[in-house]
């Protein structure tokens, strides 16, 4: 099989170094003809993958976190091509989700054993994504991280981010329009999940299957910072959704927006800010699992 692999050599360079080659020989050993590139740059990885489509490559595997892996995503929807995940991010959420190893070796096998499903996507705004978009402390916290730091300590650097800036943070208050409007309400913290992990594996949306043709929507009613670390505590505690400030959704579509300027993340980079239109795009990708 024809294959284009984009790794990713900063998300975890001393993975790459030990790790591709052996992964990537299981690959070839299985049919795969493998064709290497690296990204040197942000948003590399889409047009690599937009480009090895074009060039009617059969299958891509991108070895990264969830962040290129959100860019190849975004290169092969509407194609044919199927996706194969080496993952060597801080989190893996999506690679979690599907149940593929975190070791390379490991997930290289998964993909060579060829078992494949149909996945959906969320889509917002024009981009799509596999596992979630938010706005609220979260967002905000992804937003100020300092992608030097998040090189060092990975999917900690969240943490420190958010601890740095939290004594002086407002929540704000973001209006929610639920399916063409058939529900309005209002929050302080808003996730738009397609995964039920969350941040590694915290299960923020705990009824989510990527292939029910729904996302789920979890909507905090919190009014304080003192509120928002409840709701952290509950996550935590896989409690939240007990909450009698939390409401939960299963929803086709989505409408966000805010008075104040809110920052929007998804797949856990910073995507600009609401307001935001999300939709789920059934059966989009099939992915080896």
């Amino acid at each position: 099989m024809k294959t284009k692999v984009i790794v990713n050599p900063n998300t975890n360079p001393r993975a790459v170094k030990n790790n591709l080659r052996p992964a990537l020989n299981i690959l070839r050993q299985n049919g795969f003809e493998i064709s290497v590139q690296f990204t040197k740059a942000p948003a590399q990885a889409m047009e690599m993958a937009k480009n090895a489509v074009a060039e009617n490559f059969k299958c891509i595997v991108c070895v990264s976190g969830d962040g290129t892996l959100n860019e190849v995503i975004n290169g092969i929807v509407g194609s044919d091509v199927l996706l194969g995940i080496l993952p060597i991010g801080g989190s893996n959420v999506f690679s979690r989700e599907l149940g593929i190893k975190q070791d390379m070796k490991e997930a290289a096998m998964t993909i060579a054993a060829g078992r494949t499903r149909k996945i959906d996507l969320g889509k917002i705004n024009g981009r799509y994504f596999s596992m979630m978009a938010s706005c609220g402390y979260d967002a905000h916290a992804i937003m100020k991280t300092d992608l030097n730091v998040k090189r060092f300590l990975r999917r900690y650097a969240y943490v420190v981010a958010g601890l740095k800036d939290f004594i002086g943070y407002r929540p704000t208050e973001i209006n929610v329009d639920i399916d063409g409007g058939k529900i309005k309400e209002k929050g302080i913290f808003v996730v738009v999940s397609n995964t039920h992990f969350y941040g590694g594996t915290h299960q923020m949306a705990p009824f989510a299957e990527i292939d029910d043709g729904y996302l789920d929507l979890i909507i905090y009613k919190g009014k304080t910072q003192l509120d928002l670390v409840k709701f952290a505590i509950g996550v935590v505690s896989r409690q939240h959704i007990n909450l009698t400030d939390v409401l939960y959704f299963r929803v086709k579509n989505v409408k966000l927006s805010s008075d104040r300027e809110t920052p929007v993340q998804i797949d856990g980079d910073h995507f600009g800010f609401l307001p935001m239109e999300g939709e789920v795009v059934p059966e989009a990708i099939k992915v080896f699992y």
